[in-house]
């Protein structure tokens, strides 16, 4: 009832197809390219036999593994509010216009989430927080978002690959079955050299802004009084952040410690800032703008729960598809072709790579795709003499490493949602996330046991 290789290559070619007509073609949303991808596979699959109820159950069981990454969402949407609202947002984004010199705001930005995320071991942490304070500050400097965007992935990414409390590495060491610390040191032998290419490519960035003439100056200047009028600043707003970072840190989960943050942020909007409880309630969900006063409003306008509604959209049908496709067993099909074929050690980590990143495009699940490929990945590198620890190195530079540049993946979508951008624009920009994929063939076959 699943596809051999064949079926599996014509399967593959009608997603292939339906992805690039809907984006390059007919310019449709993600999520409707999803669905026309969703009823292509469920054709294939009833006509292999497959009972829809089956399959919808499925479909049912996809849906509800990203359950807490779309509640994550939410309360996102809601934090963020909360934060601006209580002044938390404002103070660090008037913080930081004093402090940081506009030509060094990249490199900054990027070192700064790098060392954050490495710390919390999350980058959904690093971005929902550190990386919002960050996005308000550019706007207010006239940092192209396309470079501030690739700045704070590359750095969050960076950090979550190579911390002891990452979940990515903690899965990568599982499913290879190599220490934990082993796995970072594999990975770190590619993911350095993407973080020393990114220095001064952030650096020369920043260079080519002109930050020097009147009218920067006075825009600054301009937000900073409008900041200090409508918000009362100092220590107490930027208590939140703080004990969020220090949740993150004790490993508390994602929804009670956002949860948290949001009550913090409610009790500083209604006492600190004098807003209505029904105020700040209505904001977060429906969203918070100042139109009344623009200097502050194309900076601190923010949609709320509400906003996330099309990357939720978006998470449930890419979830579901992916359900569809692994019940008609295309990655395993793809997976056996390619490694009986794979004779030498070069072949072997190439194909690794290769087949990681089509799975990881077909699916947009990272963690599923890790799951069924760490098996003949280790298989392979057993027989061929390779080290264990640099299966875990390749699912962490196949998967996290490049999830932001997966426009349909989880953390693709979030990003998205924070930045407001589409990965495929910023991703460029953003070495980290894509040299180490690159140099992990070489730097495999050049380790021996």
């Amino acid at each position: 009832m699943t596809l051999n290789f064949k079926e599996s290559m014509f399967a593959l070619a009608g997603i292939t197809a339906i992805m690039l007509l809907g984006l390059f073609v007919v310019g449709a949303p993600t999520a409707i390219i999803f669905v026309g991808e969703l009823i292509f596979v469920t054709i294939i699959a009833l006509l292999k036999k497959h009972p829809y109820k089956k399959l919808q159950q499925v479909m049912i069981a996809g849906v509800s593994e990203v359950l807490t990454p779309i509640l994550t969402l939410l309360l996102i949407g809601a934090l963020v509010t909360s934060w601006i609202m209580g002044g938390t947002m404002p103070t660090l984004i008037h913080f930081g216009l004093k402090i940081i010199d506009a030509k060094a705001f990249l490199l900054i930005a990027f070192l700064m989430c790098s060392l954050t995320s490495m710390i919390v071991g999350t980058s959904w942490g690093t971005i929902s927080t550190l990386g919002i304070a960050f996005l308000g500050i550019s706007n207010a400097l006239g940092i192209e978002l396309v470079h501030t965007a690739a700045a704070l992935a590359a750095g969050a990414i960076f950090g979550d690959k190579l911390s002891p409390l990452s979940s990515s590495v903690a899965l990568a060491s599982e499913l290879s079955g190599a220490a934990h610390i082993d796995c970072i040191k594999a990975n770190a032998k590619t993911t350095v050299i993407g973080f020393l290419v990114s220095i001064p490519l952030y650096w020369y960035i920043g260079t080519t802004y002109d930050v020097s003439g009147e009218g920067a100056f006075e825009q600054s200047q301009a937000l900073l009084t409008a900041i200090e009028s409508e918000f009362a600043l100092g220590i107490i707003p930027i208590l939140p952040p703080i004990i969020v970072f220090a949740l993150i840190i004790l490993k508390v989960p994602n929804i009670p410690t956002f949860a948290v943050g949001i009550v913090l942020g409610v009790l500083e909007s209604v006492f600190l800032q004098g807003y209505t409880m029904n105020e700040v309630c209505t904001a977060m969900f429906s969203g918070f703008r100042m139109d009344e006063n623009p200097v502050i409003g194309d900076v601190l306008n923010y949609s709320g729960m509400n906003g996330m509604t099309s990357i939720m959209i978006l998470i449930i049908f890419a979830s579901a598809f992916g359900g569809v496709v692994k019940v008609l067993g295309i990655i395993d099909a793809l997976l056996n072709k390619i490694f009986s074929e794979s004779s030498s050690k070069g072949k072997v980590t190439f194909a690794g790579a290769v087949i990681h990143t089509v799975c990881f495009l077909i699916t947009g699940a990272y963690y599923a795709v890790n799951s069924i490929l760490a098996p003949p990945l280790n298989e392979a590198y057993d027989k061929h003499d390779l080290p264990r620890a640099h299966v875990g190195s390749l699912l962490l530079n196949g998967g996290t490493g490049i999830s932001p540049i997966i426009p349909w993946s989880g953390t693709g979508i979030f990003m998205s949602g924070v930045f407001g951008l589409t990965s495929v624009w910023y991703c460029v920009y953003a070495p980290v996330l894509w040299l180490p994929l690159i140099l992990e063939p070489v730097a495999t076959v050049m380790k021996r046991k």
